[in-house]
């Protein structure tokens, strides 16, 4: 029988990608120019907001400075699309006591990078990021749908594995776990009896991530199984034990980019967030943008 193959591109965009991959906008009256200050006090508002509700504020300066300049990135790529991040209330409730030296230091890696963005043969890039990768990032051009991203390129990220959250074990019922993924699969008949069994892990990349399963005749994105199981990453493995499905993840988010924990550890012995940011982005430049009337 020919395969139906439904590989669920748009939900893999949906899901890695949110808040900065819903669309390619181009903001009326900005341009990026290389040399250039930064004179909108709005944006770099809105980065501080951003950063915070972006990455722990007790991690290195210098990681802080680089995740400023991928959050200023995706904002000047979205737009008015662009998400708002955390309010001061928001700051205030998450770090309780410590808001003024927290607040601080997030001013401080916005105000050292002001105005920086980082940039493709001349467009801005899509700034990937995560929390913790599978011991190496993976390769965009082995990722369903986001092959064109050639700067997103598998790198080492090992000591991503002492991140908190980095295992996941979770457990669920054969008939739970058959009504979770019946929506991705609405042509085939799951049978709960036979998982996992049913469901074939078609194919992995390089760095172990899912990239194709297959129940029947169709096959979907690891991507969209992740979400609605829930896990913490697409690195994931199906077993049986004790009459319930088992399933052990690695790695925290989508794994594409940049990984803040790795980024973190190399913080600590002393990279710049430029070196962090030539890191984790292949042959990307880091200029400034400026927002014209």
């Amino acid at each position: 029988m020919r395969e139906k193959v439904k590989l669920y591109g748009s939900v893999f965009v949906l899901i890695v990608f949110i808040p900065w991959l819903l669309t390619v906008y181009i903001r009326r009256g900005s341009a990026w120019m290389p040399g250039a200050s930064d004179a909108d006090g709005q944006l770099e508002a809105q980065v501080v907001s951003v950063l915070a509700s972006e990455i722990p504020a007790d991690y290195n300066l210098e990681c802080l400075k680089a995740q400023a300049v991928i959050a200023r990135t995706n904002i000047s790529r979205e737009g008015d699309d662009a998400e708002s991040g955390w309010e001061e209330a928001d700051m205030r409730t998450a770090w309780g006591e410590e808001y003024e030296q927290n607040r601080k230091k997030i001013e401080t890696a916005v105000s050292e990078t002001a105005g920086q963005v980082l940039t493709y043969e001349g467009e801005l890039i899509l700034a990937a990021y995560h929390t913790a990768a599978n011991e190496r990032t993976r390769n965009a051009e082995e990722v369903p749908g986001q092959e064109a991203y050639t700067y997103l390129q598998s790198v080492d990220s090992k000591e991503d594995i002492f991140a908190d959250g980095f295992l996941c074990v979770k457990y669920l019922e054969k008939q739970d776990f058959a009504a979770a993924i019946g929506e991705l699969f609405p042509d085939e008949k799951i049978d709960a009896d036979i998982l996992p069994d049913a469901i074939e892990i078609a194919e992995r990349d390089s760095a172990n991530y899912v990239t194709r399963v297959k129940v029947g005749d169709t096959v979907v994105n690891g991507e969209a199984l992740r979400t609605v199981l829930g896990l913490n990453s697409a690195c994931f493995y199906l077993s049986e034990l004790e009459g319930k499905i088992r399933i052990v993840s690695k790695g925290i988010g989508h794994g594409l980019g940049f990984s803040q924990y790795g980024a973190e550890q190399l913080a600590q012995k002393g990279y710049t967030y430029k070196e962090l940011l030539e890191y984790y982005y292949q042959n990307v430049s880091i200029e400034s943008f400026i927002v014209t009337d």
